[in-house]
C-alpha cells in the first residue's frame, strides 16, 4: 500500500510531463490547447486523445437519459478521464472548463505506451482510480443527506481540494464558486443554495466580497457525519 504523498510524488504534473518528454515522438504526439471557461470537450472510451491539465479546473459529466450527471473535478496535473481499458461501453463524457484552462492534448496510444515503459508500477492509473472511487463513495453517501448537508459537504470538499490556505487559518475558495455552481453540485435550487450560504455568512463562517469567497471557520460548517477530506486524491 502507498501513502497519498508517495503517489503524488510519482503522478504530479512535472513528473508526468517528464515521462511524456522521454520519448522522441513527444512533439508529434502532444501539444497544448486552451479551453475557455464554460467551453467543453466531448469524448468517449474510444477517443484517440486524452488530456492532462496544466492550468485551471474542469469538471467531467456523463450523459444519463436526458440529463448530465456530475462525476468529478480535476485540477493541475490530473487527467479528467483516464481508463486502463479500451473495450468498455459507448458512454460519452463531457469535460467542461470551470476556469480558463491550458491542457495538454495527448495521443491515447502514445500515452499508454509511455505509461507501460515509464510507469511500470501503474502509479498514474492507480492514483486516478483511487480519486474516482473516493468521489463515487462520497456521492453515494451524500445521496442520503438533506439538501443543507449536501451543500455543506460540497463547500468543505471544494475548500480542501481547490482552496488556498492562508496563514490565519482561513481558506480562499477557487474562483469558479458561485451560487449556481453550488446548487448544481449539491442538487439544490440556486435560491436554496443562496439561503444556506447566507446563513453561514450570518454566523461569520463564510465571507463573500464581490467574487471572493472565503471560508473563515472551516471547523464550524455543520455536517452530520465527519469526513476526512485530506485523504481524498
Amino acid at each position: 500500500m502507498y501513502t497519498k504523498n508517495f503517489l503524488e510524488d510519482f503522478t504530479n504534473f512535472d513528473y508526468v510531463m517528464k515521462m511524456l518528454k522521454s520519448n522522441r515522438l513527444f512533439n508529434h504526439k502532444c501539444h497544448q490547447i486552451s479551453l475557455k471557461e464554460g467551453n467543453s470537450l466531448q469524448f468517449d472510451f474510444q477517443t484517440s486523445k486524452l488530456y492532462l491539465i496544466q492550468e485551471g479546473y474542469t469538471k467531467i459529466t456523463s450523459q444519463y437519459e436526458d440529463h448530465l450527471v456530475f462525476l468529478s473535478f480535476s485540477k493541475r496535473g490530473e487527467f479528467p478521464l483516464l481508463l486502463g481499458r479500451n473495450d468498455l461501453g459507448p458512454d460519452s463524457f463531457q469535460v467542461t472548463a470551470l476556469t480558463d484552462c491550458i491542457l495538454w492534448e495527448i495521443d491515447r496510444d502514445y500515452l499508454y505506451e509511455i505509461l507501460i515503459t515509464e510507469d511500470p508500477r501503474n502509479f498514474v492509473l492507480l492514483n486516478y482510480h483511487i480519486k474516482i472511487s473516493r468521489n463515487s463513495v462520497i456521492q453515494l453517501v451524500m445521496n442520503t443527506f438533506s439538501s443543507e448537508d449536501r451543500l455543506n459537504y460540497i463547500l468543505l470538499f471544494l475548500a480542501d481540494k481547490f482552496g488556498v490556505r492562508n496563514a490565519d487559518g482561513t481558506i480562499d475558495f477557487p474562483s469558479f464558486i458561485t451560487y449556481a455552481k453550488l446548487g448544481e453540485l449539491a442538487s439544490v435550487s440556486i435560491s436554496h443554495a443562496s439561503n444556506i450560504v447566507k446563513n453561514l455568512q450570518a454566523q461569520d463562517i463564510i465571507s463573500i466580497k464581490k467574487k471572493n469567497w472565503v471560508l473563515k471557520q472551516p471547523s464550524q460548517i455543520p455536517v452530520s457525519i465527519p469526513y476526512h477530506f485530506d485523504q481524498w486524491i
